[in-house]
């Protein structure tokens, strides 16, 4: 029987929103990840999936409630901010590769990185601060894929598909189907394709507590039978309570081709 590595014990998590509210996210999770295990998360808000991301990977805290690590478990790919602006990508690459490389392949490793990210020339050795958000996305993605986890932890920010640089765009796939062979893998996009393509499994999460759980397409039609797709409450309060300056902004991040 395959071990469990990753272990939710009735979970909550909430966040914080304008006017001193608090919002649910999470309520009450149990949920077990098993060696070699492919999730696939449906959620009816993608903050609350994405909580449950960062959860998994010990990026953000519970209110009430337990996660149980038992392995070696990415950050939810892409990085998205863990990389120091005034160092240079050179630079941020060598520290990640001494925390998470193998300490016999520096040379390789740092090489790797170099040619999945497909910067300009000249600027894997520039801060990072100087750089426009593609290539920054573009470098993120290729750290995310150059180091070895049990455990993959994978986001909707994850640009699993570039038709505009077709062979950067295979780069990238192999990189990413190489790591996740026979790994446990919790992945969230918006691209059900995507989802499908890796995941035999799936959760859909609904108002915060996990609705169904089963094979990916019994819980791919229960999501579309089930859950609204229209707007749910949390997006509507996100638009009442944000500048629209600023979600525009997060959106052209979120959506910028990246090769």
């Amino acid at each position: 029987m395959a071990r469990t590595l990753i272990e939710f014990k009735r979970a909550c998590r909430e966040e914080s929103v304008p006017r001193g509210r608090s919002r649910c996210l999470l309520k009450n999770i149990s949920l077990s990840l098993r060696e070699g295990q492919k999730l696939g998360v449906f959620s009816d808000s993608s903050k609350s999936a994405q909580a449950l991301l960062e959860c998994a990977s010990e990026v953000a805290p519970l209110q009430s409630g337990k996660v149980d690590i038992r392995a070696n478990v990415s950050w939810p790919m892409p990085s998205r901010g863990a990389l120091d602006g005034v160092l240079t990508g050179r630079q941020n690459a060598k520290f990640l590769q001494a925390i998470y490389g193998k300490p016999g392949e520096r040379r390789e490793e740092i090489a790797r990185i170099e040619e999945l990210a497909a910067l300009e020339t000249g600027y894997f050795d520039q801060p990072v601060k100087t750089w426009g958000t593609q290539m920054r996305g573009r470098f993120d993605v290729a750290l995310s894929l150059i180091f070895d986890f049990d455990v993959y932890i994978v986001s909707k920010k994850f640009p699993w598909s570039q038709s505009s640089k077709p062979q950067l765009e295979s780069l990238v796939r192999e990189a990413f189907d190489r790591r996740v062979a026979g790994k446990t893998l919790l992945l969230f996009h918006q691209d059900e394709e995507f989802i499908g393509r890796y995941c035999d499994e799936a959760i859909v999460i609904k108002k915060g507590q996990i609705a169904y759980q089963g094979d990916f397409s019994g819980a791919q039609k229960w999501f579309h039978c089930n859950v609204s797709k229209s707007q749910n409450d949390d997006d509507v309060q996100d638009q009442e309570f944000e500048d629209s300056s600023s979600t525009t902004v997060e959106e052209s991040e979120d959506e910028a081709q990246l090769w």
